[in-house]
């Protein structure tokens, strides 16, 4: 369980911070996405190749350091780009054989609206909660950066739907997920 946070922790940070170095063609091609939006986004607007220095420094923050999110801010098109990109920085199957969990399709279906597929490669009796973990540390950084950007008006939280590759809603929520207690 430990390893599976540390890597979500240490992907999604990884991620953001990769695509601040990532070429124009890449920002171009995420501009060009399927999300239906009621919102123009303008490409005016800085890419994640763009982000500012406080954003960089606060996402590339080790697993031992906690994030000060009043400190990020993203503009609609980085938010987009992110949501767009999210399957590309989870699609690498583990190096050591181990089961792992990517992520194989994300997108906007709307401006308050994310659907993100997952695919778990345990098979075992433990895949399940495998999976629980991962739905609440992905909607819980995927939920702050939303709160962080221009896409959040007030207390309006997003609507985070997360799949399983056969189709099976893992998780809809729309405010952050809290762990059940179980009464012993």
């Amino acid at each position: 369980m430990k390893r599976i946070k540390l890597l979500t922790f240490l992907g999604m940070g990884s991620f953001i911070l990769g695509a601040c170095s990532a070429d124009n063609s890449t920002s171009k091609a995420a501009d060009s996405s399927e999300p239906v939006s009621s919102e123009t986004v303008s490409s005016e607007e800085p890419g994640l190749d763009q982000l500012d220095e406080t954003t960089k420094n606060e996402l590339s923050k080790s697993k031992d350091e906690e994030i000060n999110w009043d400190h990020i801010h993203l503009t609609k098109r980085q938010y987009k780009e992110y949501i767009a990109k999210l399957a590309d920085s989870y699609d690498e199957p583990s190096e050591n054989g181990e089961e792992t969990i990517t992520i194989t399709s994300s997108k906007m279906i709307d401006d308050q609206t994310m659907e993100i597929m997952i695919h778990n490669t345990d098979t075992s009796d433990w895949s399940e909660l495998t999976d629980q973990f991962f739905v609440l540390f992905i909607d819980t950084f995927t939920r702050q950066l939303y709160l962080h950007s221009d896409y959040a008006k007030g207390e309006d939280q997003p609507k985070i739907i997360i799949k399983d590759d056969t189709e099976h809603v893992l998780s809809e929520a729309t405010d952050f997920i809290e762990m059940e207690e179980s009464e012993e």
